[in-house]
């Protein structure tokens, strides 16, 4: 099974897909720091919820033409690095004052959902039986705290199957193990709650570890029922979807630090 992505342009941007989303007929795509009309230092393409409205509404805009949705049907929530789950209501605007890091999308409701990141991992998850979906934003703080499965749990619940062995879902650009350095208590948090598989190199002396997060997703993503085979990473695995590594396409809080932008992995639902 294929589990890479390619690069797309459109008129207004270029957007990392899934191939598994993309050939079910699920609208989605991860965006690059490219298209938009954000200024310096959050150029091009910034989603963060606290900048200047009208940029992001215009970057919104674009990216509903681009996935093709209405721009303004689309929701993201205030993210704490929580577990919390919610589901699109309509309410665009309020949503950006709740405090969650996944949000659903019920069947033909034509809401997009959507995960803000500059390193954490954004992950979009279908469930093809119904149509529904969920955007899940999941810094390692998120996957402690189990917002990956709680989203899936969400899902299933709303499904009736009660499995969701059916699920496809995809981990975008995110953190690479590269680049992904830290203490060694917030590496054995997320050993935790994945596996000791997740740790590709070690600092005794320093104390310091270093994790891939894209694998501890995709871990819990396996553990709550999806199919390995079912996961994409997009685009990939190596360094060119890592987020402090691609400056040119990335944005990346660990690299920029306040003057970093937010990327977004967005879906909607059949």
């Amino acid at each position: 099974m294929d589990r890479g992505a390619g690069l797309r342009a459109t008129s207004l941007l270029r957007l990392l897909r899934s191939r598994q989303l993309s050939a079910l007929g699920f609208k989605h795509g991860f965006t690059t720091r490219a298209g938009g009309v954000s200024e310096p230092p959050f150029d091009t393409l910034d989603f963060a919820i606290l900048r200047t409205p009208e940029l992001r509404r215009e970057n919104e805009r674009r990216l509903g033409e681009a996935v093709g949705f209405v721009g303004s049907k689309l929701h993201h929530a205030r993210q704490v690095h929580g577990r919390e789950v919610v589901v699109a209501d309509g309410n665009v605007e309020g949503m950006l004052a709740v405090e969650a890091d996944a949000v659903v999308a019920e069947p033909s409701s034509g809401f997009a959902v959507a995960a803000r990141v500059a390193d954490c991992g954004p992950v979009l998850v279908a469930d093809p039986s119904t149509g529904r979906v969920a955007a899940i934003h999941a810094g390692w703080p998120g996957v402690v705290a189990g917002v990956v499965p709680a989203a899936i749990e969400r899902l299933v619940s709303a499904n009736g199957a009660g499995k969701a062995s059916g699920f496809v879902a995809a981990i975008g650009p995110c953190i690479g193990s590269c680049c992904f350095e830290v203490g060694d208590d917030v590496c054995a948090k997320i050993v935790g709650v994945s596996s000791n598989a997740v740790v590709v190199r070690r600092e005794v002396e320093r104390q310091k570890a270093w994790v891939d997060l894209r694998r501890s997703i995709r871990i819990q993503l396996v553990t709550a029922g999806l199919a390995d085979a079912s996961i994409d990473d997009v685009p990939g695995k190596g360094s060119e979807s890592c987020t402090v590594c691609n400056a040119t396409s990335f944005y990346s809080y660990r690299r920029d630090g306040d003057a970093s932008g937010r990327q977004l992995g967005v879906i909607v639902p059949r």
